[in-house]
């Protein structure tokens, strides 16, 4: 076997023990990835057709990613854990207040960076146009979404015995 081959082997098979120890935040960075297309695309439609600027587009464009969150995050990245019935709405309410955490988190970065976009000279001239906010935006989004998943990750879909034995039987597939 030459070099590159076990270099290649090596570097491979690390790769993959990463993704298989890193299976769940993984799922979670695509689903957000998701939940910021929704975000941005829902953004850039209420800057386009309201005279909105301020804290309401985000807020909206924040519930709006929120709700489709809950329900990927549920069929898909804490499968093991899975609210059904009953236990979805209170899987739901608990995924709301947790994110309303976020919510507060990306709106509140959105403001703040929105106003210092109008303030510094290369912006300025531009601080209102809709790729300074969505930009703004975007940067917000990543603030409140570590918060979020923080959260969640312990409240909503809280780690069990159950649920740690799933994991090791979907990390062992993966």
């Amino acid at each position: 076997m030459n070099q590159d081959t076990v270099v290649q082997e090596t570097l491979t098979g690390w790769l993959h023990s990463q993704m298989r120890r890193n299976s769940r935040f993984i799922k979670y960075g695509i689903v957000g990835c998701v939940g910021i297309a929704a975000n941005l695309s829902t953004m850039a439609l209420l800057l386009t057709f309201t005279s909105q600027r301020g804290w309401i587009p985000s807020t909206l464009a924040n519930i709006v990613s929120t709700v489709g969150n809950f329900f990927l995050h549920n069929l898909w990245t804490f499968s093991d854990r899975q609210h059904q019935g009953m236990r979805l709405v209170r899987g739901f309410v608990y995924f709301a207040l947790m994110s309303g955490v976020g919510i507060c988190v990306t709106t509140g970065a959105y403001v703040g960076f929105s106003h210092l976009a109008a303030h510094l000279p290369a912006t300025a001239a531009h601080s209102r146009s809709i790729a300074i906010l969505l930009a703004c935006q975007f940067a917000a989004i990543l603030l409140g979404a570590s918060v979020s998943y923080a959260l969640n990750r312990e409240f909503t879909w809280p780690h069990t015995e159950e649920s740690a034995a799933a994991e090791t039987r979907q990390v062992q597939e993966f």
